[in-house]
């Protein structure tokens, strides 16, 4: 997220705060109350799932996902391009030289786009987080729809390039 639509969501925020506090000084309360309860339980959530994200990118080198990735090709290399994919977290901006590696020496177009989307659309590893806070209806839809679309546009990278 951009620091400017960052600021615009948190002026916005601070806005409503302030047009509820005129409006009711006990509905503020609560509302102040309910949202430092929120933060402070979502904070050790997103801690812990950022806590997972360091360990994994300290142990997976780009030659290491992408020499096992370099193994496969077709249609079973683009279900694990999606699958390692869905597993890795972080800005997307760090698969990128992984990606790299893995083209320069002679991996499939379908695996990287396959493994580049799953990056970017499924997280396995905050999928608890989501399902806690999005509600697990919602979060295993999504994410079952993310992994069928990236193997889809797996299948269509291959067959045009």
């Amino acid at each position: 997220m951009s620091l400017r639509l960052g600021g615009f969501i948190f002026l916005l925020t601070l806005g409503f705060y302030i047009l509820v506090f005129f409006r009711s000084k006990a509905l503020f309360k609560r509302a102040l109350l309910r949202g430092a309860k929120n933060l402070i339980r979502n904070s050790v959530r997103i801690f812990s799932v950022f806590v997972v994200i360091g360990i994994l990118q300290s142990f997976l080198s780009k030659e290491l996902v992408g020499g096992f990735l370099m193994h496969f090709s077709g249609i079973k290399g683009i279900l694990i391009g999606a699958l390692i994919g869905a597993l890795m977290m972080g800005p997307v901006i760090s698969g990128y030289p992984i990606c790299k590696y893995i083209l320069e020496n002679g991996g499939a177009v379908g695996l990287v786009s396959s493994f580049l989307f799953s990056w970017v659309m499924v997280g396995l590893v905050a999928l608890p987080l989501e399902i806690k806070t999005l509600g697990g209806r919602f979060a295993l839809v999504r994410n079952s729809f993310a992994i069928f679309s990236a193997i889809v546009l797996g299948l269509i990278m291959e067959a045009l390039l």
